[in-house]
């Protein structure tokens, strides 16, 4: 019986182990953080749900300081992600089966103050580039 105990305890530890996220220090590098934005954590997911050339979406945890001298509410499709060609890509929250429970705060954010966001980019394979917000 003890043998039986062991075995199964050993299994959920494998499954536990196999379903780990990959190493968001070691990712941190591919997004480097703009004006007003603390990069958290970056964590890389295949976007081949529909179409295998689609790329990666890239989850990025980060914070955002309001410095535009107005309160507003910041709209999740203008914090962008530009890679080295200069082409840009919007934050997302739905779109994807790997961004399934996203939710970030849709309230007014205070001149001076700072929200943590949780955001997909959909880039292509190996894309690098800065998060900042375009209020434009």
């Amino acid at each position: 019986m003890k043998r039986i105990v062991y075995g199964v305890i050993l299994a959920g530890v494998t499954l536990l182990s196999a379903c780990k996220q990959p190493n968001s220090d070691a990712q941190q590098g591919i997004v480097t953080a703009g004006q007003d934005v603390v990069i958290k954590s970056v964590r890389l997911f295949s976007a081949t749900e529909n179409n295998p050339e689609a790329g990666q979406i890239y989850i990025v945890d980060f914070t955002f300081t309001n410095h535009l001298g107005i309160d507003f509410v910041p709209l999740f499709n203008h914090f962008i992600l530009e890679d080295e060609n200069k082409t840009r890509h919007s934050g997302m929250e739905s779109g994807s089966a790997v961004l399934v429970g996203l939710s970030n705060s849709e309230a007014v954010l205070k001149e001076g103050d700072t929200r943590e966001y949780t955001l997909g980019f959909r880039v292509p394979i190996s894309t690098t580039g800065t998060l900042f917000y375009d209020p434009t």
